[in-house]
């Protein structure tokens, strides 16, 4: 099954699993409220943030409590993920547009035409190929305005050995159990527990946002038991667009 039809097969169980997820709502809050931090505009203005991999609007929800006044344009891939979030009560200006991050620079939807003022995008990196992670944070990066912030949330354990000893421990004593007792699709989590221990490293990721034209990047880790499995990056573009 492919990836995108794996998640739409899951989508009306996400929710439910991701809220048994002992401080995952935090985390996204606490990384959120660092975009918020270094969103610029003027005053009066509405900010434009993009929020990729936006699934079923969870990331977009904590996006706006963050930045209330916020236009958020949500990006995801999967279908049933989408059919999700645009089922929920959103505020005027929210839109979600069904497209692989890697197409944004040829998607012609009129929302995507005004560079945002920041981007946010929680879990997307590590569903990239591998091969195409650079690039695609390099394609992101010429869509947006100079001086905008990129904020980035993922697991990573490859630095830790106890990280990969707890996450598989959770995967398999808590996630995959809980995906089969409420009818999601369970190898998308056998995916995940697979994928995260393949991920790349933190300094890698530090390495491709540096190779993609991002300056100022920095990593820190989540609190509770995501400590060193969960990781939150930050960087600025401080170049022009293409």
């Amino acid at each position: 099954m492919l990836l995108a039809e794996a998640f739409t097969s899951s989508a009306r169980r996400y929710d439910l699993l991701t809220g048994l997820n002992p401080g995952y709502h935090r985390e996204l809050r606490r990384a959120t409220r660092k975009l918020a931090a270094l969103v610029k505009v003027a005053p009066g203005d509405r900010p434009v943030i993009w929020d990729l991999g936006c699934g079923t609007g969870l990331s977009t929800k904590a996006i706006l409590e963050a930045v209330p006044n916020a236009r958020i344009i949500g990006v995801d891939a999967a279908a049933g993920m989408l059919e999700a979030a645009r089922a929920k009560s959103w505020p005027e200006g929210t839109t979600f547009i069904l497209d692989r991050v890697e197409h944004l620079a040829d998607n012609p939807a009129p929302e995507l035409a005004q560079a945002p003022d920041g981007v946010f995008a929680a879990y997307l990196l590590r569903n990239v190929p591998e091969a195409q992670r650079t690039a695609t944070l390099a394609s992101i990066r010429q869509l947006m305005k100079p001086g905008t912030p990129l904020v980035l949330q993922d697991y990573s354990v490859t630095e830790s050995r106890w990280a990969q000893t707890k996450w598989t421990a959770v995967c398999f004593a808590i996630v995959i159990p809980l995906a089969a007792a409420t009818g999601a699709q369970t190898g998308l989590f056998t995916y995940l527990w697979r994928s995260v221990l393949a991920n790349d490293s933190t300094k890698t990721v530090l390495q491709r946002l540096m190779h993609a034209g991002f300056e100022r990047a920095g990593v820190r880790t989540a609190h509770g038991w995501h400590r060193k499995v969960l990781h939150t990056y930050i960087a600025i573009n401080q170049g022009r667009r293409a």
